[in-house]
């Protein structure tokens, strides 16, 4: 059966849709969405089916793993959501729901839907707080007031399930079988289809779903499912039930953790601190510095790329999961939007290709006029406004991730390396040690390079000046260097990077940055310089991070992530916590394998 083509994660991917009684009807399927009564439904067809209540009251501080095909208009979600939270109270269990649906999600049509549905208006108004940007592939969006994490995938129903399989943490307790009339959509229900889900399936786990239909029966009963037919829900005769029997050794063993020890608490090893303290985990961090010297203002960058590979979806995937995260985490974050001049033969390349998504809400070309005018500069080039994205305080933000519950903070801490006996210890210079640990995060630049000889670090400053006419900058610009809008007071510009150690940074000449920036900034601005900041970025030689376990003992790497820092951070955090927790993935195998650490290590 024909495959759905792999497109852009960028590239919309859209459902066709007519509104019947103000009811959504499928035209791609010939078939509608939901019946009138969908809560009822819902409740009676996948909640009580797989037995939820009872199983979520005997979880004993374990999570539970939803899996679905079908996402729709996220009606299922909402309403499971919501029961989660009556069940769930205040215990510390999480939900992970993983959906898979061949449509992206427009949010003006989901509004429409949940207005339908006024009982579900809390848990809604929750989802759209934290809805992403519309995109293809792994999609991760936290509720955290419900403790839940949804892993929303779309694209090809067979191809999703298959980038699931693999990774033991992404095993799934109960299935909602939600895809249209077998009938009309035969891809979601083919032999291959159903083949996956159970590779997917725990021992014991159960499904749901609507259809009784004689081939999904056999197809389920042919991959170990016992399966049952029941009375169907409202005008429907029949529909089908069961329970996986698989192998339990294919079953997750119960986590052993204890303690976690982070080295580096940079912007890589703070998020997993916070990750990892939310899962209600003791983390103790470890940094060189006796006092910690953070960027003072930068911007967090898109950096699309524009290949159908591993590459894009990490970008794209990072960049809108740490918008949603900074908008969690700071209150200060804004979403200004990032200008990129274009200023040069690749530039305007980059710029038509990213205009051609046909990304209106994403991106937006500015003339000259519009630029200067927003900006009150002074400049020559047009340019593309990337609507998503904004200027932080690191600072900040590693002081308020550093006070979660949870994590100890223990400076002038420099690491030499680790023994693992009975458990991970830890030993540092002035012959300090620690130990008892499960696990070991390793984040540092230096640290990172004694574990992985390829990596290599870069070192770059920037400078911060007063300059009256630069402080109506309104988002960061990026040229082929880079000016921040003020903050306190300061106006920063950047960069300047070297393959070797830089002077002090009050020793550096800084006409390299008025060079880039040559169209916005003049050789006067050299004497406006107030202040100064440098820091060290590690690279590899695939300009991919690194992310995951470098052995079966519990020794972690999170590194290499060049100038996405900002963008990347977040995502690679929520990767590795996941998958100390063993809980599902927020990322393919695909691009799991394509950062992994052992690439650079055999």
């Amino acid at each position: 059966m024909e495959k759905l083509p792999k497109i852009h994660p960028l590239k919309k991917n859209s459902r066709k849709v007519d509104w019947i009684n103000n009811e959504p009807f499928s035209i791609d399927h010939d078939d509608r969405f939901f019946q009138a009564d969908a809560v009822e439904e819902t409740s009676e067809v996948f909640i009580n089916a797989n037995n939820l209540y009872k199983r979520w009251d005997k979880l004993n501080g374990k999570n539970f793993t939803i899996g679905e095909l079908g996402f729709g208009f996220g009606l299922n979600f909402l309403i499971t959501a919501k029961a989660w939270k009556e069940a769930n109270g205040h215990n510390s269990n999480w939900l992970d729901y993983i959906s898979i649906d061949c449509f992206s999600l427009d949010i003006s049509d989901f509004k429409k839907v949940a207005k339908l549905y006024p009982l579900l208006e809390e848990v809604t108004q929750e989802f759209i707080k934290f809805f992403p940007q519309e995109c293809n592939g792994f999609t991760r969006i936290e509720l955290p007031g419900y403790k839940i994490r949804l892993t929303l995938i779309v694209g090809d129903a067979e191809e999703s399930l298959c980038s699931l399989v693999g990774n033991k943490s992404n095993k799934i307790d109960a299935w909602y079988l939600d895809g249209f009339d077998p009938n009309k959509n035969l891809s979601m229900w083919s032999p291959c289809v159903i083949k996956q889900i159970g590779l997917l399936s725990k021992d014991k786990c159960t499904f749901g779903t609507y259809t009784a239909a004689g081939f999904v029966r056999r197809e389920l009963q042919n991959n170990n499912f016992d399966v049952s037919k029941v009375k169907g829900f409202g005008n429907k005769r029949h529909r089908l039930k069961g329970v996986f029997s698989g192998d339990d050794e294919e079953n997750i063993s119960d986590n052993k953790l204890n303690k976690v020890a982070v080295i580096g608490s940079g912007i890589a090893g703070s998020c997993i601190a916070f990750k990892l303290a939310r899962q209600d985990i003791q983390v103790d961090i470890f940094e060189k510095a006796e006092e910690l010297d953070l960027n003072p203002w930068a911007a967090m960058y898109p950096k699309f790329s524009l290949g159908v590979d591993s590459r894009s979806d990490l970008l794209a995937a990072g960049y809108f999961y740490s918008s949603r995260f900074y908008r969690e985490i700071l209150e200060s974050y804004k979403e200004t939007g990032i200008l990129f001049l274009n200023n040069g033969i690749d530039r305007d390349s980059w710029i038509k290709r990213l205009l051609k998504l046909d990304r209106e809400d994403l991106f937006e070309l500015l003339d000259v006029n519009e630029i200067n005018t927003q900006n009150k500069i002074n400049q020559e080039f047009e340019g593309l406004l990337v609507k998503l994205g904004g200027c932080i305080s690191i600072k900040e933000l590693n002081k308020i991730l550093l006070q979660e519950k949870k994590i100890n903070l223990y400076k002038d801490h420099h690491f030499l390396d680790y023994k693992i006996k009975n458990n991970i210890g830890l030993e540092f210079n002035n012959q300090k040690s620690q130990e008892g640990y499960s696990h070991l995060i390793i984040c540092s630049g230096e640290s990172l390079q004694n574990t992985i000889p390829r990596m290599k670090l870069k070192y770059g400053a920037i400078g911060g000046m007063k300059k009256n006419n630069l402080s109506e900058i309104k988002y960061p610009i990026n040229n082929n260097g880079y000016v921040l809008p003020m903050h306190e007071g300061t106006t920063w510009a950047g960069s300047i990077y070297s393959n070797a150690p830089l002077p002090n940074a009050e020793s550096i000449d800084f006409k390299e940055i008025i060079i880039k920036n040559s169209n916005i900034l003049d050789d006067s601005d050299v004497d406006n310089l107030i202040s100064s900041w440098k820091g060290v970025r590690t690279s590899l030689p695939d300009y991919l991070p690194v992310a995951g376990p470098i052995n079966n003992n519990g020794i972690y790497v999170i590194g290499g992530l060049g100038s996405r820092g900002l963008s990347l951070a977040p995502l690679l955090a929520e990767m590795v916590m996941n998958d100390i927790c063993k809980t599902p993935s927020p990322v393919s195998k695909a691009v799991g394998d394509a950062i992994n650490p052992l690439r650079f290590m055999t």
